[in-house]
């Protein structure tokens, strides 16, 4: 069984990597700072949930998986 995201999570996340492909990492903690200062979540669980997906996308685009960011788009 696979992590299960919601539509928000992955919107968000997307529209993180469009705008600041150059800050972010494959590393979760740095993620996690750069969606702390981008963003106004409040709660540390969305916060943590929008870095890991956007750390999974990282990864995929990494391993040539996503060649482009226009494909991310929402």
């Amino acid at each position: 069984m696979g992590n299960i995201r919601s539509k928000q999570i992955k919107r968000i996340s997307k529209q993180i990597v469009v705008k600041f492909q150059d800050q972010l990492s494959l590393d979760f903690e740095n993620n996690k700072m750069v969606v702390q200062q981008v963003t106004n979540v409040q709660s540390k669980k969305m916060r943590n949930f929008i870095a890991g997906y956007v750390t999974k996308i990282m990864k995929k685009m990494a391993e040539g998986k996503v060649q482009t960011v226009e494909e991310l788009e929402v």
